[in-house]
């Protein structure tokens, strides 16, 4: 890498207004600004570049470098790989699947949130917006939900990796370790016990050919690992600041119990108003200019998800979070050929939980402080309430 004066440091506020305070400040007056993160990077900061180099995989990379050992597919591979693995796996993710699916999420966030009502509250980030998701990600995968706690804690311990401090990679690299043989242990299960490839996603990556040609079990263990960690952290960070944000607007808790119809824009306006993975890399495969910047063949380039759905050139009133929005053109979960394929069922799990949540209940408040993730996540790690029911 080239050697450049700090422009700015994405990892120094220490609270979520700050943060945004300085991404605000950063997109007005240097809108591609390089950091020293992973040895140097470019941030890009406003809607317009974002969304430009998503829809460009052909000049800006999404296999530059793999945080592990080996690529995880389909994440971290480039057309036509990327394509190939990515359809393989995409029917699960369509309407009649997510819907099939939506019964049991409901069940599932009944089954947290009455407990919560009976003793007159609890934390919504550890007993609703932590398991939810998980149990969710079990029974997308044909998983025994016991294992939701440990897949999560692995899978959280996963969020370390680009740390500083080498213990917490340490951690990082043993949390992906154990998804890894997981998933191994769930191919050899189904050896065992086979499974129709239609309704698993394991035996549907073991039944696949690519050009005429099987994945072995180290590539399937590696697509799976995206699934049992990709699957359920976001959609924790993204609940977790809905809820968050109706514990301290009473008045907007009010109007979607009363209206649960206008539930699904809010969820889109609060994954745009506090977008829960903040950024995520491309490289650059030739040398480009972005806002003026001449940014060179190889190095890294992080599109700053929420500092373009904070972009006032895009969202009118971008700093409030109006519920009712429309447009909302947001990139919460990516954009271009790398968006995030389990979306549908993050939304459907996200508006599920608040509307059994909102009609279990007659009003939820903060019954002390809440605490926040960490950067590069934007998500609630406590949230204790009272639930008056």
């Amino acid at each position: 890498m080239t050697d450049r004066s700090i422009d700015w440091d994405p990892t120094a506020p220490d609270t979520v207004p700050e943060r945004f305070e300085q991404m605000n400040d950063m997109r007005g007056r240097c809108p591609v600004a390089w950091n020293n993160r992973h040895g140097g990077e470019w941030s890009l900061l406003r809607y317009e570049d974002v969304v430009a180099t998503a829809l460009d995989p052909a000049t800006f990379s999404n296999a530059g470098a793999s945080r592990y050992a080996k690529p995880l597919p389909p994440l971290e591979f480039d057309p036509p790989e990327h394509g190939d693995y990515r359809r393989l796996v995409a029917g699960f993710f369509m309407p009649k699947r997510i819907q099939a699916l939506e019964l049991r999420v409901r069940q599932m966030a009944i089954d947290l949130i009455d407990p919560l009502i009976a003793q007159g509250g609890g934390d919504l980030a550890k007993d609703l917006s932590y398991p939810l998701p998980a149990l969710g990600l079990c029974a997308l995968l044909n998983i025994e939900g016991g294992h939701w706690g440990e897949i999560k804690a692995w899978s959280e311990a996963t969020l370390l990796r680009d740390s500083d401090d080498p213990a917490e990679r340490a951690i990082a690299d043993a949390g992906h370790e154990r998804i890894l043989e997981f998933g191994l242990e769930m191919i050899a299960e189904r050896r065992v016990n086979p499974r129709d490839p239609d309704d698993d996603v394991t035996s549907t990556l073991m039944a696949a050919r690519v050009n005429g040609e099987a994945f072995d079990d180290d590539f399937i263990a590696r697509a799976l690992r995206i699934f049992i960690s990709a699957g359920h952290n976001s959609t924790t960070s993204a609940l977790g600041n809905a809820l968050l944000f109706l514990a301290e607007h009473p008045d907007a808790q009010q109007l979607l119990r009363s209206e649960p119809s206008r539930i699904p824009a809010a969820v889109e306006e609060i994954l745009r108003w506090e977008t829960p993975v903040q950024e995520m890399p491309r490289w650059a495969v030739r040398d480009v200019e972005i806002g003026g910047r001449q940014i060179k063949a190889g190095e890294r380039i992080a599109l700053f998800w929420a500092a373009a759905n904070r972009d006032a050139e895009a969202f009118p009133d971008a700093d409030q979070c109006i519920l009712d929005r429309k447009p909302n053109r947001h990139v919460a979960f990516g954009q271009g050929i790398h968006m995030c394929l389990g979306a549908p069922m993050a939304r459907m799990e996200i508006r599920v939980a608040l509307e059994t949540l909102l009609a279990r209940s007659r009003a939820f408040v903060l019954a002390g402080k809440p605490e926040r993730a960490r950067f590069h996540r934007m998500g609630v790690t406590a949230l204790p309430v009272r639930i008056d029911s």
